[in-house]
């Protein structure tokens, strides 16, 4: 039997820019189907909770939130009168336009309004409407421009 020779003395050369490129490829992967959301089992729920005795319905909570997006109060000139227009409905004064403003924010929640007035609105008629929405108590008044 023929033993082989140990008579080479070249060193072993190990390529390293292919371990790092799988290196990088693995962790794109994972950082890429990795979830950054918070587990369901993490959460706190209704089935978690220990009961509170019997098998009464709770009758405490208020009922849901309806989500509202915007709301849009357009200002026209109609007849040479300033008329607000709110959800479709022409209101009759800067006052009533501050009660349903009042209501839907008294519903607990804090749409941006958006006051839209025709390029011949006065800028009184439009401040009237500021004011009288700010004082209903929304936080975000808005007022949409024209396209360029």
């Amino acid at each position: 039997m023929r033993l082989p020779a140990h008579d080479r003395t070249g060193s072993l050369e190990v390529k390293m820019t292919p371990m790092i490129d799988v290196v990088f490829l693995l962790l794109i992967f994972f950082v890429w189907t990795s979830s950054f959301q918070t587990p369901e089992f993490d959460l706190p729920g209704a089935i978690a909770e220990i009961p509170a005795g019997g098998s009464q319905a709770n009758v405490d909570q208020p009922p849901p939130v309806e989500v509202f997006d915007e709301i849009i109060v357009k200002l026209k000139i109609r007849d040479g009168l300033s008329v607000i227009e709110f959800a479709g409905e022409q209101l009759a004064s800067a006052s009533e336009l501050q009660n349903r403003i009042a209501a839907v924010i008294g519903l607990g929640v804090q749409p941006p309004v958006i006051i839209d007035p025709e390029g011949q609105v006065s800028m009184r008629s439009a401040v009237e409407a500021y004011d009288a929405v700010r004082l209903a108590g929304a936080d975000r008044v808005l007022y949409a421009t024209a396209a360029p």
